[in-house]
Protein backbone atom coordinates (compact mmCIF):
# COMPACT_ATOMS: atom_id res chain seq x y z
CA UNK A 1 0.00 0.00 0.00
CA UNK A 2 1.36 3.29 -0.83
CA UNK A 3 2.32 6.16 1.63
CA UNK A 4 0.21 9.37 1.44
CA UNK A 5 3.69 10.60 0.49
CA UNK A 6 3.80 8.51 -2.36
CA UNK A 7 0.31 9.45 -3.39
CA UNK A 8 0.83 12.89 -3.21
CA UNK A 9 3.89 12.85 -4.96
CA UNK A 10 2.20 10.85 -7.86
CA UNK A 11 -0.76 12.88 -8.02
CA UNK A 12 1.37 16.08 -8.65
CA UNK A 13 3.01 14.70 -11.09
CA UNK A 14 -0.23 13.40 -12.18
CA UNK A 15 -1.20 17.16 -12.22
CA UNK A 16 1.95 18.72 -13.94
CA UNK A 17 1.53 16.30 -16.72
CA UNK A 18 -1.78 17.12 -17.26
CA UNK A 19 -1.45 20.55 -17.13
CA UNK A 20 0.95 20.82 -19.25
CA UNK A 21 -0.66 18.88 -22.08
CA UNK A 22 -3.88 21.14 -21.54
CA UNK A 23 -1.35 24.33 -22.17
CA UNK A 24 0.20 22.33 -25.60
CA UNK A 25 -3.61 21.48 -26.51
CA UNK A 26 -4.70 25.51 -26.39
CA UNK A 27 -1.74 25.98 -27.84
CA UNK A 28 -2.06 24.16 -30.89
CA UNK A 29 -6.18 25.13 -31.09
CA UNK A 30 -4.95 28.99 -31.02
CA UNK A 31 -2.65 28.00 -33.86
CA UNK A 32 -5.23 25.80 -36.16
CA UNK A 33 -8.30 28.92 -35.37
CA UNK A 34 -5.59 31.11 -37.20
CA UNK A 35 -4.77 29.39 -40.13
CA UNK A 36 -8.56 28.94 -40.31
CA UNK A 37 -8.87 32.61 -40.08
CA UNK A 38 -6.47 32.99 -43.07
CA UNK A 39 -8.19 30.46 -45.40
CA UNK A 40 -11.29 32.75 -44.59
CA UNK A 41 -10.70 36.07 -47.30
CA UNK A 42 -8.95 33.47 -49.87
CA UNK A 43 -11.86 31.44 -49.37
CA UNK A 44 -13.98 34.20 -50.04
CA UNK A 45 -12.38 35.26 -53.32
CA UNK A 46 -12.28 32.00 -54.91
CA UNK A 47 -16.05 31.38 -54.37
CA UNK A 48 -16.52 35.00 -56.22
CA UNK A 49 -14.11 34.04 -58.57
CA UNK A 50 -16.15 29.80 -59.44
CA UNK A 51 -19.28 32.15 -59.58
CA UNK A 52 -17.94 34.39 -62.55
CA UNK A 53 -16.09 32.13 -64.35
CA UNK A 54 -19.72 29.46 -64.06
CA UNK A 55 -21.64 32.52 -65.25
CA UNK A 56 -18.78 32.68 -68.29
CA UNK A 57 -19.16 29.05 -68.62
CA UNK A 58 -22.65 28.67 -69.08
CA UNK A 59 -23.10 32.02 -71.04
CA UNK A 60 -20.02 30.55 -73.73
CA UNK A 61 -21.74 26.55 -74.08
CA UNK A 62 -24.82 27.99 -75.93
CA UNK A 63 -23.15 30.36 -78.25
CA UNK A 64 -20.69 27.43 -79.01
CA UNK A 65 -23.77 25.23 -80.27
CA UNK A 66 -24.67 27.52 -82.79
Amino acid sequence: MATPQELLKETKTRLDLNVAKLKLLQKEIKEKQNEATQLTQPILEDQGAVKQLEKLCNVEEPAKAK
